[in-house]
């Protein structure tokens, strides 16, 4: 069996549930939200395992697509926040010691929630990675935007949008403002590569914005990464306990991939809209247990 557990109102879980649908594919979904609003949950680590969401019953030993999302800060109210905090907390706690397939278990080894870090540990796996600075130093800050084109990125794992700085921007910057993350900016075409278990579906994006996704007019075409970058992808993706992630990267004019970042929850149904369902296709695929 297979499960779905995330928000039925978030885009990409919703596209998960409409493709599996559309082929077929029998999949048991499980909308977060209303289990909260039930209160009617169940989960044993250890022993039998057993488990209940909202009259659900859940088995240890199926195939689990995650996309879970702890909303306590949105609530208005206490009690509401509170068995938000105690769901999420029970259910990764849960997925984490099943031997089913989840993908991906909670426990991956992601630092893509300090940019800082994971770029750092992407550079110590081999990948060609753009400088960058961290920090609240008005003078260093200034001297790296004076160095080359920069971006500014969020420090955290919080999606926001990247765009262009130079010295000018930070004539003002107070220490108490930071950290701030600063990047050397790369042009070239941007790569998103999404791998599904040894599977590599990738497209190129061409855009004259600095950050695609504020593009309207950007144009995407499928693509192949070199071979050895696809299965240095692959076996890092593995490496880092998931089947299942996102890879940015930017493509120069001599040919040269710099790794942006790897994304361990993709929101993938834009991507996979494009490209036919292929995405799509190989996630099935994997939690079924079958070659795609």
């Amino acid at each position: 069996m297979i499960y779905a557990v995330g928000l039925v109102s978030e885009s990409t879980f919703a596209h998960f549930i409409a493709e599996a649908e559309a082929r077929a594919v029998p999949v048991q979904a499980i909308d977060l939200r209303k289990v909260v609003e039930s209160g009617d949950w169940r989960l044993t680590v250890g022993g039998d395992r057993s488990a209940r969401l909202g009259g659900h019953v859940l088995d240890s030993e199926g195939s689990y697509y995650c996309r879970i999302a702890d909303l306590a800060a949105l609530q208005q109210d206490r009690a509401s926040a509170r068995h938000w905090r105690w769901l999420t907390t029970a259910l990764t706690a849960w997925l984490d010691h099943i031997p089913g397939l989840v993908v991906n278990r909670p426990s991956i080894h992601s630092d893509n929630g300090s940019k800082p870090l994971h770029e750092q540990s992407l550079a110590r796996a081999g990948f060609r990675v753009p400088a960058s600075i961290t920090g609240s130093s008005p003078q260093r800050l200034r001297a790296f935007t004076a160095a080359g084109p920069t971006l500014v990125k969020a420090v955290s794992g919080v999606r926001a949008t990247s765009r262009l700085v130079d010295a000018a921007d930070l004539a003002d910057f107070e220490p108490g403002q930071g950290p701030v993350h600063l990047q050397r900016y790369v042009p070239g075409r941007d790569v998103r590569a999404h791998v599904v278990g040894d599977r590599v579906h990738a497209e190129e994006i061409a855009s004259g914005a600095v950050d695609y996704r504020t593009d309207g007019d950007a144009e995407f075409t499928p693509c192949e990464l070199p071979e050895k970058l696809a299965e240095q992808v692959v076996r890092h993706t593995a490496d880092l306990g998931m089947s299942f992630a996102g890879w940015d990267f930017k493509l120069t004019d001599d040919g040269t991939y710099w790794c942006l970042e790897v994304n361990p929850m993709p929101a993938y149904d834009w991507y996979d809209r494009r490209l036919g369902g292929t995405i799509t296709t190989s996630l099935l695929a994997l939690l079924r247990g079958t070659p795609s």
